[in-house]
């Protein structure tokens, strides 16, 4: 029978136990954690031996591994302007920032998400305006049409 371990924390609480190597849980991304916060045991034969710190670390950053944009095409008049909200995921990340870029900035800019299409952009012009994330370089993107400014 394989020899098991347990972690607990130092207040005597049992994290988890089981065959190595074990994860400990429940702690956020970045964090530093102190030698002693965490202890460890062997156990053998069912005999399990004193506790013994577990050294300082820090957890690991959580990685993006998607991004969306709640609009993927969008008609807007000329002059007008949509705002574009990015979702990233997991919703945990670490890093949720990112940047914004506009394929053809003749028909339209983005800044912060808000695309403002130009006022003498061509009716049927388009572009594609994308979120780029800093952490692991996803895209999401929306293709914007103008349309005509409607009168009143």
């Amino acid at each position: 029978m394989p020899d098991t371990f347990k972690i607990y924390k130092k207040d005597g609480t049992k994290v988890t136990e089981g065959e190595s190597p074990l994860t400990i849980t429940g702690i956020a991304a970045n964090t530093q954690v102190a030698k002693g916060d965490y202890q460890a045991t062997r156990v053998v034969g069912g005999q399990e031996s004193s506790k013994v710190d577990i050294p300082a670390f820090e957890t690991l950053p959580i990685s993006v591994t998607g991004v969306t944009l709640d609009k993927t095409t969008a008609d807007v008049e000329q002059g007008g302007s949509v705002k574009l909200t990015p979702t990233v995921t997991p919703a945990n990340a670490t890093d949720k920032t990112g940047s914004w870029s506009s394929s053809n900035t003749a028909v339209a800019t983005v800044s912060g998400g808000t695309v403002s299409v130009k006022a003498d952009a061509e009716v049927g012009g388009t572009t594609e305006v994308s979120f780029t994330t800093t952490d692991g370089g996803k895209v999401a993107k929306c293709t914007v049409t103008v349309i005509e400014k409607t009168e009143g």
